[in-house]
């Protein structure tokens, strides 16, 4: 009997582990002061808390802009990051460029993106693209890319990209007139 029960035990102790394997999160950092923690999937919903620059979310699952990280303690619910504060790197949020950029495209309306989904490869003017926080010349530079460096497209207006490094995850905004759309290879 002893060892029938102890058989059953280590059998659920292996099945917890395995799904505790299956659903592990991913790293990421907060790349921005006082960054809000939601209960939902926009800014409509209650702030739970604030994270700052440089603290560790694990994120378990992306939807629509928003990144769903499991949260401890009291909470013991699902908590909610805009994915423009987040970065793969602790190091992504600090980049600036040695010099101010030179582009001219008119800076455009800041709103009224719609979804998207196609490569881009960085095509500057000059020697660089800024990756920025928002979808403004003055906003602070989030990354700066040079040309050939490949992003995927995943939000758009008449003059403004979000743009997505699936190599670091990291989610900027850059301007459309800088970036050279390039269709994917078909096999077959």
């Amino acid at each position: 009997m002893k060892k029938k029960l102890m058989m059953m035990v280590l059998a659920t102790m292996l099945m917890l582990a395995l799904v505790v394997t299956a659903s592990a999160a991913t790293l990421y950092y907060v790349t921005a002061n006082n960054v809000r923690v939601r209960s939902g999937p926009g800014t409509d919903y209650d702030i739970l808390f604030h994270n700052n620059r440089g603290a560790k979310v694990y994120v378990e699952r992306t939807t629509n802009g928003w990144a769903v990280v499991k949260l401890a303690g009291a909470y013991n619910q699902d908590g909610y990051i805009s994915t423009k504060y987040l970065s793969r790197t602790k190091s992504g949020s600090n980049v600036t460029p040695s010099k101010t950029s030179t582009d001219t495209t008119p800076q455009g309306d800041y709103k009224n993106f719609t979804a998207a989904a196609y490569n881009v490869i960085v095509n500057p003017t000059n020697n660089y693209v800024n990756m920025r926080w928002e979808a403004s010349k003055t906003s602070q530079v989030r990354k700066v890319y040079y040309y050939g460096a490949k992003l995927k497209v995943i939000a758009e207006n008449a003059y403004w990209c979000q743009v997505m490094d699936e190599s670091t995850g990291e989610v900027g905004f850059m301007l459309k007139s800088l970036l050279l759309r390039v269709e994917e290879e078909k096999n077959g």
